[in-house]
């Protein structure tokens, strides 16, 4: 037994010495993984079966008929020089496509050039009498004929990185962008149809220093932005005067940011910029008022200070302190125009401020507790239909508790308290007894509650339950605006693993939001009164969803997802007081409800047919249904704008996928 016992201790070192060697080789062959660039590229063609508008509004395939689909994602290393270099490129085959190439050497040098492009489609079907559309010289009159509107964006950036040491870096970037197309418009703020000739050039250059030390972090910038629109106005036959359309401007912005830590508990951070906004293109008219003035000369300063401290006192103890402060200083000079209109400067000072503590207990409870507050001062414009206000402040105190309940369950809770209010209200000059009272202005009470749930009731089942709720009130007796408002949320989110190959997700939600609010208008049978109404808004949303994933064998891998969205708002209206004409209201039956309503099902397969190339089908099917009265039938003078209640769509798309080391 003994002359045995050296020869098995030494199979044993052998074997486990072999154990080691072979953890070791998989250990390399997963670090030689993330070091070799992985590449992908997927092409193949896919079928949309109709012309879309509500759900072609981004998705870049408005148009039924083939597409081609292309992505890519092409990666290669130099190993002798550790140069990386990336060819990417997104949905090439759409509208909504993007290219880019990228060149980099870590911690060297590195630089790109991308390309993006993006079609928004407006999806209301314009029936007008309107000749020249999208052009500087619009004609009402002519034969009515049907229109649809869209704008394409089409951005190329190119830019720059290089270390100058190793302590330092200087980027540069170049970005410009082309926007086309037509907007729905209307002349002279009037309910006369126009459409407006989009040709934006917007430009933009950044140059950014970077300085990093073992403590100290620091970024120095600028951005010079640029905007350009070649249609100064547009005219219309039925119309006195032209229409301005967006005149051209720039921006100048210098900053400066960074970062220190104090010790390793203990880090700040900070940023100071300064904005001029300038607008000085010249009019396209004489103000006939004003004849000196030729343009508005506009400027505006805007200086930015962002500051935030974090700092772990204890193993149990970290407190955040932050502070923001905005001062936008309105420069422009102020002129009478159409013979009255002065031009309304937007001058404000924002300051907000946050402190906070966590304390973890040594039961496993985590309690943070904290206090933030925000102020307003801002200039006092001179709207004579509503009332004003120079000042407001809002203090939120906030506290919330974490903790884990067994080793299956999680919950944390969390609730707050605000309060907003403010200087004295300035009343409208039209009439100095009546109040219009803004919601981000008015008096404020609010409170919300906020609880969330995680469960693992198994190793296979995973739960989340979320609820939350706030509620409003408004300070603001005999003015008008809004009253009270409530809001909650539910939803609930699983997954669970059928086995090693199969696995199933699920969510629901449902969203209410309720405001009440009182407005007034001129009673019809004397101007020299009004009549005082009040709606109660509520807003509804249901949504639902469910997902299947699984692998029937080695090669096939197969999925399917059906999300269900129902959106509902309701506008009941009742008469607060009439005039002393005592004239009958003529809001007294509540406003048709607006149901919007989506459902989308996908379904997947892919198949390999090897270790890196492989087919993949496809399937979409989308529906939308939307009965907004608005939109039914909405007249212009000649023009008639209609949404289709319905509209749904079928795509089908197959494409051939290689990925690879």
């Amino acid at each position: 037994m003994n002359t045995l016992r050296p020869i098995i201790v030494s199979m044993m070192a052998a074997m486990s010495a072999s154990a080691a060697h072979a953890a070791t080789d998989e250990g390399m062959e997963e670090v030689n993984k993330l070091r070799t660039p992985v590449s992908s590229v997927s092409v193949g063609a896919g079928w949309s079966s109709d012309d879309l508008h509500e759900l072609a509004r981004y998705n870049g395939r408005d148009e039924s008929g083939i597409y081609g689909l292309l992505d890519f994602d092409i990666n290669k290393r130099d190993e002798e020089t550790g140069t990386w270099t990336r060819v990417d490129g997104q949905s090439v085959g759409f509208s909504n496509r993007s290219l880019r190439y990228e060149r980099n050497r870590q911690g060297s040098w590195n630089y790109f050039i991308e390309f993006d492009q993006l079609d928004s489609v407006n999806p209301y079907l314009y029936d007008t009498d309107l000749i020249g559309s999208g052009t500087n010289a619009q004609v009402t009159g002519g034969p009515v004929h049907r229109e649809q509107y869209s704008q394409q964006r089409k951005n190329v950036e190119v830019g720059m990185s290089r270390y100058l040491d190793k302590w330092s870096k200087v980027s540069l970037r170049y970005k410009h962008e082309d926007k086309e197309g037509k907007r729905a418009w209307g002349a002279n703020g009037e309910t006369k149809f126009m459409v407006e000739p989009i040709d934006y050039q917007t430009q933009e250059f950044e140059a950014l220093l970077d300085y990093n030390l073992d403590k100290l972090q620091l970024r120095a910038g600028y951005l010079l932005s640029l905007f350009d629109n070649p249609t100064e106005s547009v005219s219309l036959s039925a119309e006195p005067d032209d229409t301005a359309t967006p005149p051209d401007n720039k921006s100048h912005n210098l900053f400066l940011s960074g970062g220190y830590d104090f010790s390793d508990r203990t880090r700040a951070t900070f940023k100071v910029s300064r904005t001029r906004d300038l607008q000085d293109e010249e009019f396209f008219a004489v103000n006939t008022s004003t004849p000196s003035r030729t343009s508005l000369d506009g400027k505006i300063d805007t200086t930015r200070v962002n500051f935030g401290l974090v700092s772990r006192l204890s193993s149990q103890l970290t407190v955040k302190a932050k502070y923001r402060y905005e001062d936008r200083d309105d420069k422009t000079p102020q002129t009478i125009f159409y013979s009255s209109e002065l031009n309304q400067l937007t001058s404000r000072t924002t300051v907000n401020g946050t402190l906070e503590g966590t304390y973890r207990m040594q039961d496993g409870v985590s309690v943070t507790a904290g206090v933030d507050q925000e102020n307003w001062k801002r200039i006092v414009t001179d709207n004579p239909n509503m009332a004003k206000r120079r000042k407001t402040d809002e203090t939120t105190v906030r506290l919330s508790a974490r903790k884990s309940l067994s080793e299956t369950v999680n919950g944390s809770v969390r609730i707050s308290h605000a309060k907003r209010d403010g200087s004295d209200w300035i009343p409208g000059a039209a009439d100095p007894d009546i109040f219009v009272n803004p919601i981000q202005w008015s008096d404020r009470d609010r409170n919300a509650l906020r609880g969330m749930l995680d469960w693992y009731p198994s190793d296979q089942l995973s739960m989340q339950f979320v609820l939350q709720a706030t509620r409003d009130t408004y300070d603001g007796v005999g003015l008008l605006g809004p009253q009270d408002g409530t809001s909650w949320l539910a939803s609930v989110d699983s997954g669970y693993a059928l086995s090693d190959e199969w696995s199933l997700n699920g969510w629901i939600s449902y969203s209410q939001a309720k405001l009440d609010q009182s407005s007034q208008q001129t009673d019809r049978f004397d101007p020299n009164e009004y009549i005082q109404w009040g709606i109660d808004t509520e807003d509804t949303s249901v949504a639902i969803g469910a997902g299947l994933k699984g692998h029937p064998s080695d090669e096939l891998e197969v999925g399917a997802n059906v999300e269900l969205a129902r959106d509902r708002s309701k506008y009941p209206l009742y008469t607060i007081e009439v005039g002393t004409s005592g004239s009958p209201s003529p809001l007294a039956n509540e406003l048709p409800t607006i149901t919007y309503r989506r459902a989308m099902l996908k379904l997947y397969a892919e198949y390999d047919l090897d270790e890196h190339t492989g087919v993949r089908l496809d399937y979409r099917y989308d529906r939308v249904k939307n009965d907004d009265w608005m939109w039914s039938q909405f007249n212009y003078t000649g023009t008639t704008v209609t949404q289709l209640p319905r509209e749904s769509n079928h795509f089908i798309g197959l494409t051939y996928y290689y990925r690879g080391w």
